[in-house]
């Protein structure tokens, strides 16, 4: 089963996939797509075409996000649910189906701590799939542990 972790942001969004095969996990590819357009639209065209470009170049049968959190910053959240919007809708075109898990669950299951920080997290995700040498952007080991949150609550 290969799985796909995103990690959504509308500057930086991050991708991490990962095959899982008898209750071991492989990496298979990471990036973060850098939305660098100046308007929104153009944005979502750019993170559109990547993801038709991921879902081409690798067979994925699942799909797991970072759900939102009520912040405060109510601008911030309205974009990213848009963002979640076009990943939803990229998958449904290809019928994967999307699990979403919170910044929360992500952590603990990784790490055995919610509040964990973004370095325990990227050095946690690095160990666990053998990344040691491997350089990750803090949006790529996200997007690895949303994936790899995954496979741990496979049935």
């Amino acid at each position: 089963m290969i799985v796909i972790g995103f990690d959504p942001g509308s500057i930086y969004f991050g991708v991490g996939i990962i095959k899982i095969e008898k209750k071991k996990k492989y990496y298979l590819h990471s990036e973060t797509i850098k939305l660098k357009e100046n308007d929104f639209y153009s944005k979502m065209k750019t993170l559109w075409k990547r993801l038709g470009k991921i879902y081409t170049s690798f067979p994925i049968d699942e799909a797991a996000i970072e759900e939102g959190f009520l912040g405060k910053n109510v601008k911030s959240m309205n974009l990213l649910s848009k963002v979640r919007g076009v990943v939803l809708a990229s998958l449904l075109i290809k019928n994967i189906d999307l699990k979403f898990y919170s910044p929360m669950q992500i952590k603990l299951a990784l790490t055995g701590n919610g509040n964990a920080t973004k370095t325990q997290v990227n050095n946690t995700i690095k160990i666990l799939l053998n990344l040691k040498e491997r350089e990750l952007t803090n949006d790529e080991s996200d997007a690895l542990a949303i994936a790899y949150c995954y496979s741990l609550n496979l049935k």
